[in-house]
């Protein structure tokens, strides 16, 4: 079957609409311009309160590689800064299709390296902790794999939300669920990421491609997966790997779930009207108990390490 994709004038409109939904009255980060190997982006820093000094949340949105801002997660990284009193730093990173990989994946990575670098924060470089949500948690797990290889900082754990591991795989290969990411949108996420499909299966753009001695050493990781969510499978399979390689990890399984219920949650008031008739109540109520649980889990961390 041949797969459809969204030209490239439907995709430039959605991100113009995009940045002016980030443009709203209030924001709780601090803008900020990080240096980067591919010139700059902007983050936003959230440090009111530092209660477990030098650990650091460095917070990844999704969007498919494509879309939203980290403006989009604002009230969401105050709620965690505010429940954890840990400092945070959201990314945003460069998008498809004008930033194709790598360039994303080395912006976050770059992030990482100009907090370090920030005295105010006072990170460690083995106190890092990664936090990303759909393709934010593909970017997330690869700024882990290039910290191994690269060796300029060790993250402590990795938090990954409906991970999206394996963008070589087409719609046509995963089970379809209502309300969740469709197909044609899905298969354009992955067609725009790279400059070539057979550049879909390099480590880095699926991490559940990786190695099986790369998993040996990787950070205590939470995954949490939505029962209504096409992505699914890669994310069980990322981490009944790690598993394997005998490191720590948490699985955390939201049946009622839909795939992004939590930036849509804490954003609701700017997402699309389409999207909001999805949210209901329930979906709501789950995004607060999954991000309190998973706040309770790094605190957890924390005292053991």
């Amino acid at each position: 079957m041949k797969k459809q994709f969204h030209n490239e004038e439907v995709i430039k409109r959605e991100q113009a609409r995009m940045q002016n939904r980030a443009c709203r009255p209030h924001l709780y980060g601090k803008k900020i311009t990080v240096p980067t190997r591919n010139g700059s982006m902007h983050a936003f820093i959230y440090n009111k309160e530092n209660l477990h000094p030098g650990y650091l949340i460095v917070e990844v949105h999704g969007g498919g590689f494509m879309y939203n801002t980290a403006a989009d997660d604002d009230d969401f990284c105050h709620f965690i800064h505010q429940t954890l009193g840990i400092p945070v730093i959201a990314c945003d990173y460069s998008l498809t299709p004008e930033h194709p990989f790598p360039i994303g994946l080395e912006d976050v990575y770059d992030c990482v390296l100009h907090a370090l670098s920030m005295k105010e924060l006072k990170a460690q470089p083995d106190r890092i902790i990664l936090w990303g949500h759909s393709a934010g948690a593909n970017l997330a797990a690869g700024t882990v794999y290039m910290a191994r290889e690269n060796q300029q900082f060790t993250p402590c754990m990795q938090i990954l939300d409906y991970p999206y591991m394996d963008p070589y795989r087409s719609s046509a290969e995963r089970r379809p669920i209502r309300n969740s990411v469709s197909g044609k949108l899905m298969d354009t996420f992955a067609h725009y990421y790279t400059k070539s499909p057979d550049e879909l299966r390099n480590v880095l753009i699926s991490p559940i491609l990786y190695p099986a001695e790369t998993f040996t050493d990787m950070p205590r990781t939470f995954i949490l997966l939505c029962g209504r969510d096409n992505l699914n499978e890669g994310g069980k399979k990322y981490g009944l790997l790690l598993r394997k390689a005998k490191v720590p990890v948490t699985f955390y399984y939201v049946r009622e779930a839909l795939h992004g219920f939590i930036e849509n949650h804490f954003n609701y008031e700017y997402i699309p009207s389409i999207t909001k008739m999805q949210i209901t109540r329930r979906q709501h109520e789950l995004a607060e108990k999954s991000v309190k649980h998973i706040c309770r889990w790094i605190s957890r961390q924390i005292k053991d390490l």
